[in-house]
């Protein structure tokens, strides 16, 4: 129910928050079943696979990419800070964190390696995803705002 002075009456805004953290835990939950596949496919030996010459960095590039979306899409229903772009920042810092993480899991797989190159490709893949991340949002908002107008 509105009041004349615009404020959103506190049953409704109870309702919109439960709302706006069931659909940020579905998000979230999604992201990290992704987030488990990745080191669950890193727990493989991948020693009877044969790629040609670094097309394991675009795999890199692509999963890691895919990964900083999802994180993007996480946050986007998170309430932590209003700008976009300190969001799309969290999540390509949490996303390069997450690949060093996976070359050092790979450390300790039999019949894989370390590489900083793959961290590399992770890093960059998520990079881009963010970069794309923030021209979707700022296309967004100017469409709304032409809209509105």
């Amino acid at each position: 129910m509105r009041h004349n002075t615009g404020f959103v009456s506190l049953p409704e805004t109870k309702r919109m928050n439960t709302k706006i953290k069931i659909h940020w835990i579905f998000k979230c939950i999604l992201t990290l079943v992704y987030a488990g596949i990745i080191y669950w496919e890193s727990s493989k030996d991948t020693s009877s696979i044969s790629l040609p010459y670094h097309t394991d960095k675009l795999v890199h590039f692509a999963e890691f990419g895919l990964l900083c979306l999802m994180t993007c899409w996480s946050l986007s229903a998170a309430r932590i800070v209003s700008n976009s772009i300190y969001k799309i920042i969290l999540a390509i810092s949490l996303v390069s964190l997450y690949g060093i993480s996976d070359e050092i899991h790979q450390l300790f797989t039999p019949n894989r390696s370390v590489d900083i190159f793959d961290w590399l490709a992770d890093t960059t893949g998520a990079t881009v995803a963010g970069f794309l991340w923030q021209i979707k949002e700022k296309s967004l908002v100017m469409s709304k705002t032409a809209v509105k107008m």
